[in-house]
């Protein structure tokens, strides 16, 4: 008798990848690339001042980004993560440093405030897919 059932796909998940880690690596979970873009929201006296810029690597606890503007260590900030294919999620990150480079962008790493949840995890992992696949 013919066997319908195909084996499972493999899957690219977040908390299974594990690239090569540093020595001196601090970081609770492996960082992966991630093709995104990414808004920060600060709040100021008047309107809110929006930063925009793009997502170079994510883990389930943090990212690094590429900024239009500058952002100061230790400010917190709603962060709205979107892909044109997969939608996107918020939430709230704080700067844990910066730094600028030659094409006088900023390079922040930021730590998420709180837990990611399922639906921010998945939203992530589709993300990290979509940058596997047009790398």
């Amino acid at each position: 008798m013919y066997d319908r059932r195909q084996p499972p796909m493999r899957r690219f998940t977040l908390t299974r990848f594990s690239p090569e880690r540093r020595e001196d690596e601090r970081r609770e979970s492996p960082r992966f690339p991630v093709s995104g873009t990414v808004r920060f929201l600060r709040a100021t006296d008047g309107a809110p001042d929006v930063i925009d810029g793009i997502i170079v690597e994510a883990s389930l606890t943090g990212m690094r980004v590429e900024l239009d503007q500058p952002v100061r260590k230790g400010e917190q900030l709603l962060v709205e993560v979107s892909s044109q294919l997969h939608g996107g999620f918020n939430i709230t990150a704080q700067v844990m440093w910066v730094e600028a480079d030659f094409d006088n962008r900023h390079i922040a790493g930021c730590e998420f405030c709180t837990i990611l949840s399922l639906k921010q995890r998945a939203q992530l992992q589709r993300l990290a897919e979509e940058s596997l696949c047009y790398a």
